[in-house]
């Protein structure tokens, strides 16, 4: 039996339950507001704060100039939607946001304990543009030496203690690889698990690229490292132009390609569950659930469900309850039904929220 490293200490490993394996709870991804800001018009402040009458705006893609959408920081509003998880049978959380977007890490050992739910933390780097200040000239070597102090001391000057490394690439930057291999070492030394973000819209070939860095060059064990958002790249595209004007060829599914990080060895993460807006103001379609669930079934009945993990990547205002949006509980209340009705079977189900999340995390 291994142990694992939560916000409130070390749990044991066959305690960690259902569990989502990427969200973020406490978070600040606002840095984006100055990106978005370069290709959409603003359409005024009083339409970019999160209220009912505004939602129909932000979910276009316009919340991308929202500071409010992209700050999560309400302990209690944060304990109550996580609550919703709790009741619906759900009992971790692995929080997916490292140095340059993490909330205050005494915040979230406070939703932990109102909650109930356990919370593993992240450390290591989101992508380029996000790092704290003199950080970006620090080398991998100085890179890899904050990430294991987060996780052997702890996290900002407390004894909150990482149970995980999460690095973010957006580009696969000079500076965003020199993240990812700190990531990797720290990883591998200290038994943990890392999550690599691939940024939307990035190609496949790079995802293949940093996993090769992860496994191939740095020599993490494939069963510790996770490619998140893989879930993007099960349709041909994601142009809405494309998918609009010749829907039959967007909408194909690339199985094979998806098929070529599981045969590395690695778990892949479709963690956008619940994610049910869109982003045509940039041009972009983003997949629904239910275009998840028909790339997911191939990969469940060709037997790959060891290798799959789930979450909801929960960091937009507007996708809480009190929203109307799916909250932290979309997996158990709309997901796995739906994967019922397809007759997947609980070992499956098993293996993709409670097993591979404790092979995973333990260490």
């Amino acid at each position: 039996m291994g142990k694992i490293m939560t916000v409130l200490g070390e749990i044991d490993s066959n305690d960690l339950g259902f569990t989502s394996m990427h969200d973020h709870i406490l978070v600040d991804t606002s840095y984006y507001n100055d990106i978005y800001g370069a290709i959409i018009p603003n359409i005024g402040e009083e339409k970019l704060v999160v209220r009912c009458q505004n939602i129909t705006y932000l979910k276009k893609g316009y919340f991308g100039l929202s500071h409010d959408s992209l700050c999560l920081d309400d302990v209690d509003l944060a304990s109550e939607e996580i609550s919703y998880f709790k009741n619906a049978g759900g009992s971790s959380i692995l929080e997916v946001s490292p140095g340059g977007i993490r909330g205050n890490i005494e915040d979230m050992k406070k939703v932990s304990e109102n909650t109930g739910v356990n919370i593993i933390v992240s450390a290591g780097y989101y992508g380029e543009g996000s790092w704290p200040e003199g950080f970006v000239y620090k080398s991998i070597d100085e890179l890899q030496a904050h990430i294991e102090k987060e996780i052997y001391e702890g996290i900002d000057g407390t004894d909150i203690k990482a149970g995980h490394v999460k690095i973010a690439c957006n580009s696969l930057s000079e500076t965003e690889e020199k993240a990812l291999r700190a990531g990797a070492r720290a990883a591998k030394k200290a038994g943990l698990t890392i999550t690599v973000h691939t940024g939307l819209g990035m190609p496949f070939s790079d995802t293949i690229k940093m996993a090769k860095i992860v496994v191939e060059e740095e020599g993490v064990n494939p069963k510790k490292v996770v490619m998140a958002h893989v879930d993007q790249y099960i349709l041909k595209t994601l142009d809405l132009k494309e998918y609009i004007l010749n829907h039959e060829s967007a909408t194909e599914l690339q199985i094979d390609e998806v098929k070529i990080l599981l045969d590395m060895g690695v778990t892949i993460s479709f963690d956008t569950f619940g994610a049910t807006w869109g982003l045509e103001v940039i041009g972009k379609y983003l997949l629904n659930d239910y275009d998840r669930i028909r790339g997911l079934l191939p990969l469940i009945q060709a037997g790959y469900s060891k290798q799959i993990v789930l979450g909801t990547d929960m960091f937009v205002k507007f996708c809480y309850r009190k929203y109307g949006g799916d909250g932290y509980a979309a997996i158990l209340e709309s997901i796995i039904p739906l994967l019922k009705m397809f007759e997947v079977s609980d070992e499956d189900i098993q293996n993709m929220t409670v097993n591979n999340p404790a092979r995973l995390l333990e260490y």
